[in-house]
Protein backbone atom coordinates (compact mmCIF):
# COMPACT_ATOMS: atom_id res chain seq x y z
CA UNK A 1 0.00 0.00 0.00
CA UNK A 2 1.90 2.96 -1.30
CA UNK A 3 1.88 6.08 0.82
CA UNK A 4 0.36 4.48 3.92
CA UNK A 5 2.39 5.25 7.08
CA UNK A 6 2.07 1.69 8.37
CA UNK A 7 2.21 -0.79 5.51
CA UNK A 8 1.06 -3.66 7.70
CA UNK A 9 -2.36 -2.17 8.36
CA UNK A 10 -5.05 -1.56 5.74
CA UNK A 11 -6.60 1.85 5.30
CA UNK A 12 -9.21 2.25 7.99
CA UNK A 13 -11.46 4.68 9.78
CA UNK A 14 -8.51 6.73 11.04
CA UNK A 15 -7.32 7.33 7.50
CA UNK A 16 -10.74 8.57 6.42
CA UNK A 17 -10.82 10.98 9.35
CA UNK A 18 -7.31 12.18 8.49
CA UNK A 19 -8.38 12.91 4.91
CA UNK A 20 -11.41 14.84 6.18
CA UNK A 21 -9.20 16.91 8.48
CA UNK A 22 -6.75 17.64 5.66
CA UNK A 23 -9.65 18.79 3.46
CA UNK A 24 -10.91 21.07 6.24
CA UNK A 25 -7.44 22.56 6.67
CA UNK A 26 -7.23 23.34 2.96
CA UNK A 27 -10.65 24.99 3.11
CA UNK A 28 -9.63 27.12 6.10
CA UNK A 29 -6.41 28.15 4.37
CA UNK A 30 -8.45 29.54 1.51
CA UNK A 31 -10.45 31.68 3.95
CA UNK A 32 -7.32 33.20 5.48
CA UNK A 33 -6.19 34.65 2.14
CA UNK A 34 -9.18 36.32 0.52
CA UNK A 35 -7.19 37.51 -2.48
CA UNK A 36 -5.36 34.23 -3.09
CA UNK A 37 -6.85 33.74 -6.56
CA UNK A 38 -7.20 37.42 -7.47
CA UNK A 39 -5.35 39.00 -10.35
CA UNK A 40 -2.93 41.91 -10.15
CA UNK A 41 -5.58 44.52 -11.00
CA UNK A 42 -7.97 43.36 -8.27
CA UNK A 43 -5.24 43.19 -5.63
CA UNK A 44 -3.88 46.59 -6.66
CA UNK A 45 -7.35 48.12 -6.43
CA UNK A 46 -7.88 46.77 -2.88
CA UNK A 47 -4.42 47.88 -1.75
CA UNK A 48 -4.84 51.37 -3.16
CA UNK A 49 -8.28 51.71 -1.55
CA UNK A 50 -6.72 50.86 1.81
CA UNK A 51 -3.84 53.29 1.26
CA UNK A 52 -6.27 56.07 0.26
CA UNK A 53 -8.23 55.47 3.47
CA UNK A 54 -5.06 56.22 5.47
CA UNK A 55 -4.87 59.76 4.13
CA UNK A 56 -1.67 61.72 4.65
CA UNK A 57 -1.07 60.24 8.09
CA UNK A 58 -0.19 56.73 6.90
CA UNK A 59 3.04 55.10 8.03
CA UNK A 60 5.10 52.13 6.89
CA UNK A 61 3.59 50.24 9.80
CA UNK A 62 0.15 50.90 8.32
CA UNK A 63 1.30 49.37 5.04
CA UNK A 64 2.37 46.27 6.92
CA UNK A 65 -1.10 46.08 8.50
CA UNK A 66 -2.73 46.40 5.07
CA UNK A 67 -0.70 43.42 3.86
CA UNK A 68 -1.77 41.43 6.89
CA UNK A 69 -5.43 42.46 6.59
CA UNK A 70 -5.59 41.47 2.92
CA UNK A 71 -3.53 38.30 3.42
CA UNK A 72 -0.76 39.50 1.14
CA UNK A 73 2.98 38.92 1.39
CA UNK A 74 4.80 41.53 3.43
CA UNK A 75 5.86 44.49 1.30
CA UNK A 76 3.06 44.17 -1.26
CA UNK A 77 1.38 47.42 -0.21
CA UNK A 78 4.73 49.23 -0.23
CA UNK A 79 5.36 48.01 -3.78
CA UNK A 80 1.85 48.48 -5.21
CA UNK A 81 1.45 51.88 -3.61
CA UNK A 82 4.46 53.12 -5.57
CA UNK A 83 6.59 53.76 -2.50
CA UNK A 84 9.37 51.41 -3.57
CA UNK A 85 9.75 53.27 -6.87
CA UNK A 86 9.67 56.63 -5.11
CA UNK A 87 12.46 55.72 -2.70
CA UNK A 88 14.50 53.92 -5.36
CA UNK A 89 14.59 56.99 -7.61
CA UNK A 90 14.45 59.80 -5.08
CA UNK A 91 17.15 62.36 -5.68
CA UNK A 92 18.99 63.89 -2.76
Amino acid sequence: MVGHPNRNEPYGKGDTEKIKIENEIETLKSFSKPLRNAGYDEISKKVNEEIAALGDDGTFSDLKLIDKKLGLPRGTSFEMGGYSDYFAFEEN
